[in-house]
């Protein structure tokens, strides 16, 4: 019996250890289990800051981003305020030749206010060669004459970044079909018959070779096109808004006017916004084919390998812009026609542009020494002769025709309306006014 109560306490007692050692592990095991959740909540706790922070480090980078964007768009922009009006420092470069015509595409400047570098219409051909040209048809209807069509120009361009200082420039021009040549008549073989011979001419309207030096002197030979007033340097059809050109321009600056000789030309900056040109050349001058009724335009010496005297002429003409949109300038010739005598022209001519609006002007005076024998023997050559021209011209796009072919007219596509009075006087009471409104 005792043996009995001593194996019911052992086994109670190892039932009572048993009990509690479950307890215990059940407590612990509970507890690790809830550490491991503490652990994972943690952990997904931990991942969301650090995803937190990554978002934040990124934000922070972009900000900065953005801040350095908008730091350089202000730099730029406050460069490009400063900027306004300024012109381009003269450089060398193998691409000289597109780089001025782009430089003066820039500008939004009209023909005007362009040379011969700045042509719009080149276009790259090969490395270093430049091609472009134009050509001009128009209707004509006259009193007392027969309406007519009229091809009056062809014109090709032929330009080239020879090195990074030497640049060639040439213009060939086809008038009225080409030169000279009979081939028979129009119509009636008799009297009344026109004839069908070419009136026209082929020649080289200018060829230049252009050694860059400085910005403020360079040299320049060939075939030059004379800087006696504006409209000869930029006579071109598609630069110019009306079919005729004035009456100045055909009979006191007898345009295209291009003469072989030699000089120099250049720019100065005397402000950011401000710019003087120059340029000045011997030339082999004009022969002594003066008239009152063609003025000096049959003087135009078309051989380029001689002279009819020993003495050169020399022309210059300075202009001065004091910022974009405004230039003046003024022009001389001084000119021996014969073994005697001498003729002086001097010009002035103007631009201005202010939005779609354009002002531009010339005038030129001629002052003719005349010795005895000229008075006596050659009558039709007057002591002095004038002319003169004044031009506006507004430039417009009517947003309903750009909306009628948007995919036809584009950004930079322009009408012109343009007016033009002119007047001329070659002597002997002998005056011509005429006015001219087109558009363009």
């Amino acid at each position: 019996m005792k043996k009995e109560k001593q194996m019911t306490r052992v086994v109670t007692g190892m039932v009572v250890f048993l009990l509690s050692t479950v307890v215990l592990l059940s407590q612990d095991l509970l507890a690790q289990e809830d550490l491991a959740a503490k652990v994972d909540t943690l952990e997904k706790e931990l991942q969301v800051l650090k995803q937190q922070l990554q978002k934040q480090g990124e934000d922070a980078a972009q900000r900065e981003k953005v801040v350095a964007e908008l730091a350089n768009k202000t730099e730029a922009h406050e460069k490009g305020i400063k900027s306004i009006g300024q012109r381009d420092a003269f450089t060398y470069s193998d691409l000289w030749v597109p780089e001025q015509s782009d430089k003066f595409a820039k500008e939004k400047l009209s023909g005007q206010f362009g040379g011969i570098y700045t042509k719009p219409f080149l276009r790259r051909m090969g490395r270093n060669t430049y091609l472009g040209g134009y050509m001009d048809a128009s209707y004509r209807k006259q009193e007392r004459q027969q309406p007519f069509f009229e091809q009056l120009r062809f014109v090709p361009f032929i330009y080239s970044d020879v090195s990074d200082r030497v640049k060639v420039a040439a213009e060939i021009e086809f008038e009225h079909g080409g030169a000279n040549r009979r081939t028979g008549v129009i119509g009636d073989s008799g009297p009344t018959g026109l004839s069908n011979q070419l009136n026209g001419e082929v020649k080289l309207e200018f060829a230049t070779v252009d050694f860059l030096i400085k910005d403020w002197i360079n040299y320049r030979a060939g075939i030059i096109l004379v800087p006696l007033g504006k409209y000869n340097l930029v006579h071109d059809a598609p630069l110019q808004d009306l079919v005729d050109r004035p009456l100045v321009d055909q009979k006191i600056i007898p345009t295209t006017l291009s003469q072989a000789g030699m000089g120099f030309y250049g720019s100065f900056y005397p402000t950011e916004m401000s710019k003087l040109d120059y340029e000045i050349y011997a030339t082999n001058g004009f022969g002594n084919n003066i008239s009152s009724s063609n003025g000096i335009r049959d003087a135009r010496l078309f051989r380029y390998d001689r002279d009819n005297n020993s003495s050169p002429g020399i022309v210059g003409r300075v202009a001065f812009s004091p910022f974009l949109g405004l230039e003046f300038g003024t022009s001389f010739y001084l000119n021996k026609y014969d073994k005697n005598n001498w003729f002086n022209i001097g010009a002035l001519d103007f631009a201005f542009q202010k939005g779609p609006f354009e002002l531009v002007g010339e005038g030129a005076y001629i002052d003719i020494e005349r010795d005895k024998r000229i008075k006596t023997t050659q009558t039709t050559v007057p002591p002095n002769m004038f002319g003169y021209y004044i031009e506006p011209r507004f430039h417009f796009m009517p947003e309903f025709i750009r909306n009628l072919a948007p995919n036809f007219f584009k950004e930079d596509s322009t009408f012109t309306l343009a007016g033009r009075w002119d007047q001329v006087d070659t002597g002997f009471d002998r005056r011509d006014s005429r006015g001219t409104i087109g558009v363009n």
